[in-house]
C-alpha cells in the first residue's frame, strides 16, 4: 500500500494576502504562467511550495545585480585566480590609503584579505553566496576591473532580463 502526501494548497486571496498584493494581481499571475497553479472547479488553488518560490529571493535589486556580477568572475578566477586575486589585492592596497583606519570600509577592506588568503576556493564561495555578510562584502568587493567591459556588459543585459522576468511582475 502507498500513501500520497498532498501538498497544501492556497486560494489566491491567502496567497494575495502574504504578498502584500492584490487578489487579481495573483490571478494575472497564474493566468500568464508565473505563478503555477491548479484549477479545483471554477478556482484556482496555487501550492504552497509556489508561493514559497515566489517568496524565496530576499535580496534587493542591487544585491542581486551585485551577486550575478560576481558569479561572472567565477570563470575568470577559475582561469587565471593569481591575475584576479593580484588584482584585487592590488585594489584593497590602493583603496586602503584613501580610507580612515577606523572606518567600516577598512573592516570589509580586511575582511576581503582574510577571504583571499584563504584561497580561491572562499574567495568563489564568498562572492556567489546570497547570505548576509556575502552581500555586505560584495558592496564593498575589491574586484573592480577584474570583469572585461564586454562581459560586464552582457552579464548586466542578462541580469536586467532576469530581474524583469522573475521579479519586477511579482512584485507589482
Amino acid at each position: 500500500m502507498t500513501t500520497t502526501t498532498l501538498e497544501p494548497m492556497l486560494r489566491t486571496g491567502e496567497v494575495a494576502q502574504i504578498l502584500g498584493s492584490s487578489r487579481q494581481h495573483v490571478v494575472d499571475l497564474c493566468d500568464s504562467g508565473r505563478i503555477r497553479s491548479v484549477r479545483v472547479g471554477s478556482h484556482r488553488r496555487i501550492p504552497r511550495s509556489e508561493l514559497e518560490r515566489v517568496k524565496r529571493s530576499p535580496l534587493t535589486r542591487e544585491q542581486e545585480k551585485s551577486l550575478w556580477l560576481h558569479r561572472a568572475l567565477v570563470t575568470p578566477l577559475v582561469l587565471d585566480p593569481e591575475s584576479v586575486i593580484s588584482k584585487a589585492r592590488a585594489n584593497i592596497e590602493r583603496w586602503r590609503e584613501t580610507q580612515r583606519h577606523d572606518g567600516m570600509t577598512a573592516r570589509w577592506l580586511s575582511l576581503w584579505e582574510e577571504v583571499l588568503d584563504s584561497g580561491v576556493d572562499t574567495v568563489i564561495d564568498r562572492v556567489t553566496s546570497p547570505d548576509p555578510e556575502a552581500c555586505e562584502l560584495r558592496a564593498n568587493s575589491p574586484f573592480a576591473g577584474a570583469l572585461s567591459e564586454e562581459v560586464r556588459t552582457q552579464t548586466l543585459r542578462s541580469f536586467k532580463r532576469h530581474w524583469r522576468d522573475e521579479h519586477e511582475d511579482l512584485a507589482s
